[in-house]
């Protein structure tokens, strides 16, 4: 009774412990996938901030110090009558997708690697496209509302500038100043028991250097 009294008290220790490192296991498998995808939306944010910073950067253009012989520069003035003189860098602006330019070697275009940019959500994954060039994906496991663009203008304090049917009318995006940028991924968990997914955001505010100086 005794050896049969100290297996079955051996087993029942054996089964907590392996439960217990069961689901430390598990924790751990959630903790990293969570990590890992904090890692992948904090690189994006990373990344679109450097680039949108630079966001209608045109050395050639006489209003930004450039040459008077290339006072036109690269990109085309907006003729108002929201923001006129501002540099039309901002193609396109929705509530999910974002498309600038620059010229970012002072050649006088925007057609070289990095000068015509384009962030958007497709399905469930964050896309950027340089150019003509074929789309990387920056980030996966996206819902449908993952990305969320807010655009602000140059003013003290700045003021949002709202969307119509999802887009900011074009003559509205000469005065995008400031952008804030909210992303979420949803990845499926690691943990077998589970049916949550595993949720990690990043939040940031970008402003436009050559547009957050001035006053519109």
């Amino acid at each position: 009774m005794e050896v049969f009294a100290g297996a079955t008290l051996s087993l029942a220790i054996l089964g907590i412990a392996t439960s217990f490192f069961t689901a430390q296991q598990r924790a751990l498998a959630v903790q990293t996938t969570f990590t890992d995808s904090q890692n992948v939306t904090r690189v994006f944010t990373d990344l679109l901030s450097r680039e949108l910073r630079q966001a209608s950067y045109d050395p050639t253009d006489a209003d930004q110090g450039g040459s008077v012989a290339l006072s036109a520069g690269a990109i085309a003035d907006s003729p108002g009558p929201d923001c006129p003189g501002t540099d039309q860098a901002i193609t396109i602006a929705t509530t999910s997708a974002i498309r600038f330019k620059s010229d970012l070697n002072g050649d006088g275009d925007t057609s070289d690697a990095g000068e015509d940019v384009y962030y958007y959500l497709s399905g469930n994954t964050i896309q950027r496209q340089d150019g003509t060039q074929t789309p990387v994906t920056l980030v996966t496991g996206v819902p449908n509302v993952g990305l969320s663009l807010r655009y602000f203008n140059g003013s003290n304090p700045p003021v949002e500038i709202l969307p119509v049917s999802g887009a900011v009318p074009a003559g509205k995006r000469d005065c995008i100043a400031k952008v804030l940028i909210n992303v979420q991924a949803s990845l499926p968990s690691p943990d077998p028991t589970s049916t949550m997914p595993v949720l990690s955001t990043a939040q940031t505010e970008i402003a436009i250097r050559n547009r957050s100086q001035n006053n519109f």
